[in-house]
């Protein structure tokens, strides 16, 4: 059974790949704190609850941008996400998928996750260090919550991402990169989120993904673990 650590490893060594953190730790489920502003927004308008599973209709873009102009997306961002081509560049870019990676080597409770998969046509999410052009917050997901896709109680787990191009001591989270090489190339382009697993899900199973985009809000869609 290959472990995190020896798959942290893995893609240490391999194809030049570089993981950014020692290690990655179990967290508890989100606590119950105050909900964030896109969280408020979207509880407020109960038909835009975050759904627990994934409806044969289900339609993350339709939902995201409702859910966005309730105050889950920035303002200053809502133009972009309902302009003529904000599926493909703007939502599209802010949607999960996991990458094609050597899945046997991955442990059973880790998920790797991109955003924007290119192979539907959609824009690849940038990362970026924090500067005066995203206001000294940077660019990337600093949360990723995983819940399997069930309407029957579930563990739920926040992976935490504190900074990028690597994490904090403190995070959960790690990073690597598909490819390998440098994870700043192409604007960060090829950064893969390694996200904690609840240990109710297994192959097969369908997550439900909430996450946080520090510079453009909250996104919700469903993963099929490999």
């Amino acid at each position: 059974m290959t472990t995190r650590r020896q798959f942290l490893r893995h893609l240490a060594t391999a194809s030049g790949a570089v993981v950014l953190v020692p290690a990655v730790s179990r967290c508890a489920a989100p606590s119950a704190g105050a909900p964030t502003a896109g969280e408020a927004a979207g509880a407020a308008a109960g038909e835009l609850a975050i759904p627990l599973t994934r409806a044969a209709d289900w339609d993350p873009m339709a939902y995201n941008r409702a859910r966005g102009l309730a105050g889950a997306i920035p303002d200053s961002y809502l133009g972009d996400i309902t302009g003529p081509d904000g599926d493909a560049q703007h939502l599209g870019k802010h949607l999960p998928y996991v990458p094609a990676i050597d899945a046997e080597r991955m442990p059973a409770d880790m998920l790797a996750i991109m955003w924007g998969d290119p192979a539907k046509g959609h824009a690849k999410h940038p990362n970026a260090v924090r500067s005066e052009a995203n206001n000294h917050e940077g660019h990337w997901y600093n949360w990723i919550r995983v819940r399997k896709a069930t309407a029957a109680d579930a563990e739920e787990l926040q992976s935490a991402y504190s900074e990028w191009p690597g994490v904090l001591p403190e995070d959960n989270g790690a990073y690597a990169v598909f490819g390998g090489g440098d994870i700043t190339a192409e604007s960060g382009k090829n950064t893969i989120y390694l996200a904690a697993l609840p240990s109710d899900v297994q192959s097969g199973d369908w997550v439900r993904i909430h996450a946080h985009c520090l510079t453009h809000g909250e996104y919700v869609d469903f993963l099929q673990v490999p």
